[in-house]
């Protein structure tokens, strides 16, 4: 009910959601061993443990897809592309927490990269005689122009008024959103890297810290440096070389969150 507030950060961070804000629950249910549920992003939810139920601890695993903390979705490279062209990235003249929901969750959907990237890549058409490098280039060049169309005809559609008089085509041409689709194909690549190695040196302790907590925060200087170069590409810096995936000196911090631009 917030409107300036990110739906996807609700509760988390400096922001407040109480129980008198919510509507009655969609789900109401408990778990037992072995159970799974699903939780779509931006679904605000509460855990506790029943009263009168086992007396053994109760302990739950969150897995989460963050596709919004890394900018990988549509509304993150619609405004990484739109601020390389030199134009505003508002929408209108309000963010884009100001949108209807349907065209809030449209542009916020995450972009078709690694298993979502099957329809794309499936549409590829080669002589079975192809190499493997032939066909990781024909797999990217479709995976890059799909994006690049696909943001467009979002914007197309959300933004009706300021493009919706052009072709998607046009507008993938006029914001250079193939060169977008680049960008960021090489920085999930880059994220999906570094979180790998994270992983495994948290499990089975491949760097030279002494305990698994600085093991990981480690990867955290990282995965912001990744960030920041990003948006340094979004401000009209040119691609720097891919850092290699190692631990830094350093540790600490969260992920940059980019400010829109006016």
């Amino acid at each position: 009910k917030k409107v300036e507030a990110d739906p996807f950060a609700r509760g988390k961070g400096p922001d407040k959601l109480v129980l008198e804000e919510l509507e009655d629950p969609l789900i109401e249910t408990v778990l037992k061993p072995g159970s799974l549920l699903y939780m779509p992003a931006g679904f605000p939810h509460t855990t506790d443990t029943i009263e009168g139920g086992s007396s053994e601890t109760s302990i739950h695993l969150t897995i989460g897809i963050d596709t919004h903390i890394w900018g990988l979705t549509y509304a993150f490279m619609r405004q990484c592309a739109l601020q390389r062209a030199g134009q505003k990235t508002f929408f209108g003249d309000k963010q884009d927490t100001s949108l209807p929901p349907e065209h809030y969750q449209l542009m916020h959907q995450p972009l078709p990269l690694g298993f979502m990237a099957a329809e794309l890549i499936s549409a590829v058409k080669l002589d079975a005689s192809a190499s493997r490098t032939e066909r990781q280039a024909a797999n990217t060049r479709a995976l890059v122009d799909g994006m690049a169309l696909e943001l467009a005809k979002r914007m197309s559609i959300v933004e009706e008024e300021r493009f919706g008089g052009k072709e998607p085509g046009e507008l993938v041409e006029e914001l250079q959103l193939k060169g977008a689709a680049v960008r960021f194909v090489q920085h999930y690549q880059r994220i999906m890297g570094i979180q790998r190695r994270m992983y495994l040196d948290g499990k089975i302790g491949i760097s030279a810290a002494p305990s698994t907590l600085m093991r990981v925060q480690q990867y955290m200087v990282m995965l912001d440096s990744a960030m920041e170069d990003l948006l340094g590409w979004a401000r009209g810096a040119e691609q720097a070389a891919a850092a290699a995936v190692m631990p830094p000196p350093a540790a600490s911090a969260g992920p940059a969150k980019p400010a829109a631009k006016k």
